[in-house]
């Protein structure tokens, strides 16, 4: 049902042991139900459970064929597997072993890279000493022992070394590293000076030869390194051919298999039966109902059980509106019996985006933007205007799936804008419409050469903003009220008589100072009775908030009557809408005011005009992102959802796993496939 989340039902499932891996197979398959510990006084009739060892056997084959699914590279896994049975994919797991061939291999490539690894380190030293024709042999004998170090000067080095170790030898090869040269016996003398005074050292291990020519020889053994890294990657690459495919399938059905022992392991039973509990939608009853005694040969008895916990929450809306659930999720998911905001927000949200924004040129930028974003998100290409470093934040900051959300948000808010910028008539400040529906401002005119005049807005409209500013005060007064009855009807699915007498009191009091602030501005004096139009109204306000009052007392006491004055300000918050409208029609005609008076004065100007231009409404197209999104969405948050909206829901997180080399054994629909 629309604006509520699925109705839930607790069940409990009691089988028999002999179809009981059917049974959990089949829940899993359908992927509805959220398990439950069973209810004490079902437990006690039941034994605990002891670990088998079935259980045992698949955790050590899933533990080997994530080691060969890790080890061996990737490839495109083409079709998907049915494993018909347990035994069957247990069959089909010990016919493959690989354990000799990938030790043997990762054996031999865990000490080639070693090698390279020594090899590169050699290469960091030698490039030291590239500018030096000496042998290098001169640096290691039989009593000596030499070092490479850095971090100081290799002044200060060496001023520090005659100072604590007269028997170093050093050779300074720039201004930042030096050879030091030291009797092994004071080996350790060296390493608590380095340490003590705040400089690095680098072992320098036996050389022979120039410089250069080391060098060459080291880089020829990197390439034989290297050919035989390579030929190792071909040996795993063709083992990947030929099993990575049934190995990943395998893989995954062994993960599956394994969270379904786990389950079964876990249900306390009897000799010949076992009982489980849990939470699935509803309407889904008779169809879980249907495929337990489909799988279980009707070996099985489900019914439904009464419970004082609250049921987990499962989204029930249109598919389109699936994507707002991400903000209700932000603030707080709904329980079973409450109003689903979902479709509300889905609605109400774009509008106020849209009239806050009010200009079609910024809609349009906003909507090119937000497409732009969705198919860079979907389909990543390897070529961005948007600097990597910027990426990488936002991506960081948000992820991915935020973002995502927040572009298809964006799309109707957008469309929302364009509509509300032509009833204003204003493309990025400029009114290049004939027709003006809704005039924010009151215009002056410039000339620019041979262009006919330009209307420039920088003037309040004496006549249009006391209008919006009623209409904006009209929105928080329906929204206001609206979240109020929602609320009533959130009061009275709760069977709290006092909340719905409350809600009802808060919703006569808003509308009664409402309705008498809106009766003064139209009149001059202040009359009660039945004597004129305005005495009745008086009145009738009067009794309205009188009979506000007096509702939340006696239904909601002191604490309720606190509350009162918040209806007033959550009603005039919504005048919002038009100050963030009027601020950002005010910057960006003054950014083309300023534009329009440089392309009259010199080419000079022009220019300035122009990067101004450029410049100012970018930053008026930032906030016209970033002031109505958040101020739009707190409007909803804080002023509508306080009226009715508790919150404080669970998941629903089904008993089931994420299938894609794999076919389920079991569908909702047809039972056993």
């Amino acid at each position: 049902m629309v604006l509520k989340p699925e109705k839930m039902v607790r069940i409990r499932i009691i089988g028999s042991n002999s179809r009981k891996e059917d049974i959990i197979s089949a829940l899993h398959d359908v992927g509805i139900i959220q398990l439950e510990n069973v209810d004490p006084e079902v437990s006690k009739l039941l034994s605990q459970p002891r670990s088998s060892d079935i259980y045992k056997k698949v955790n050590q084959y899933l533990q080997k064929f994530r080691g060969y699914e890790s080890v061996l590279p990737a490839i495109r896994v083409k079709d998907k597997r049915n494993f018909s049975s347990l035994e069957d994919l247990l069959k089909e797991a010990e016919s493959i072993n690989l354990d000799d061939e990938i030790k043997t291999l990762k054996s031999s490539e865990s000490d080639i890279m070693a090698e390279q690894k020594e090899n590169n380190r050699r290469l960091e030293i030698v490039d030291s000493f590239i500018n030096i024709n000496y042998d290098l042999s001169i640096f290691s004998g039989s009593y000596l022992i030499s070092y490479l170090s850095s971090g100081k000067p290799s002044s200060i080095i060496k001023g520090i070394l005659k100072e604590h170790l007269n028997e170093a030898t050093v050779i300074v090869l720039s201004e930042e590293k030096c050879v030091v040269t030291i009797p092994e016996k004071l080996d350790s003398d060296l390493a608590k000076i380095a340490n003590d005074n705040g400089f690095n050292i680098t072992h320098i291990p036996p050389m022979s030869g120039t410089p250069a020519q080391y060098r060459e020889a080291l880089l020829s053994k990197n390439k034989d390194i290297q050919d035989k890294l390579d030929k190792i990657n071909e040996q795993l690459a063709k083992l990947s051919g030929k099993y990575f495919e049934r190995i990943a399938q395998i893989t995954e059905q062994l993960e599956i298999e394994n969270s379904k022992l786990e389950v079964s392991e876990k249900l306390a039973s009897t000799k010949d039966a076992f009982a489980l509990e849990g939470w699935i939608p509803e309407k889904y009853y008779e169809g879980v109902e249907a495929l337990l005694n489909d799988a279980s040969e009707e070996k099985v008895i489900l019914s439904k059980v009464n419970s004082d916990e609250d049921p987990p929450t499962l989204f029930d809306n249109p598919m389109r509106f699936k994507l707002f659930e991400f903000f209700i999720r932000f603030y707080s998911l709904p329980k079973e019996y409450e109003i689903d905001p979902t479709l509300i927000f889905a609605i109400i949200f774009p509008v106020f985006f849209g009239i806050m924004v009010g200009d079609w040129g910024y809609g349009v930028a906003i909507l090119a933007i937000a497409l732009w974003m969705k198919k860079r998100i979907l389909k990543p290409s390897g070529k961005s205007l948007v600097p990597k470093f910027l990426r990488q934040f936002v991506l960081k900051m948000f992820g991915a799936n935020a973002l995502l959300v927040l572009s298809r948000a964006l799309i109707p808010a957008s469309i929302a804008a364009i509509a509300a910028g032509l009833l204003f008539n204003s493309f990025f400040g400029f009114p290049l419409l004939p027709v003006t529906v809704f005039s924010t401002l009151q215009p002056f005119t410039a000339h620019i050469g041979a262009f006919p005049p330009t209307p420039v807005v920088l003037v309040p409209s004496t006549v249009t903003l006391p209008k919006l500013l009623l209409i904006s005060g009209y929105i928080g007064l329906a929204v206001v009220s609206f979240g109020l009855i929602l609320g009533v009807f959130n009061e009275a699915a709760k069977k709290k008589k006092k909340g719905v007498f409350g809600k009802v009191g808060w919703l006569a009091f808003a509308w009664g100072i409402s309705m008498f602030g809106l009766n003064l501005i139209h009149t001059s004096t202040f009359s009660l009775g039945f004597t004129s139009t305005a005495s009745i109204i008086y009145t009738v306000t009067l009794a309205l908030i009188i009979a506000g009052i007096a509702l939340v007392l006696i239904a909601l006491g002191g604490e309720g009557a606190v509350e009162l004055p918040s209806m007033i300000s959550h009603i005039l918050s919504y005048t919002r809408i038009l100050g963030i409208l009027l601020a950002s029609v005010i910057l960006s005609y003054i950014v083309d005011f300023i534009f329009l008076k440089g392309l009259v004065k010199s080419p000079l100007y022009a220019v300035v005009g122009i990067l101004i231009l450029l410049v100012g409404q970018t930053f008026i197209l930032l906030i016209a992102i970033l002031e109505p999104g958040i101020q739009g969405a707190r409007l909803i948050y804080v002023e509508f959802f306080s009226k009715f909206y508790e919150g404080n829901g669970h998941y629903f997180r089904p008993f089931s796993s994420r299938r894609r080399y794999t076919v389920p054994k079991f569908s909702l629909q047809s039972g056993k496939r």
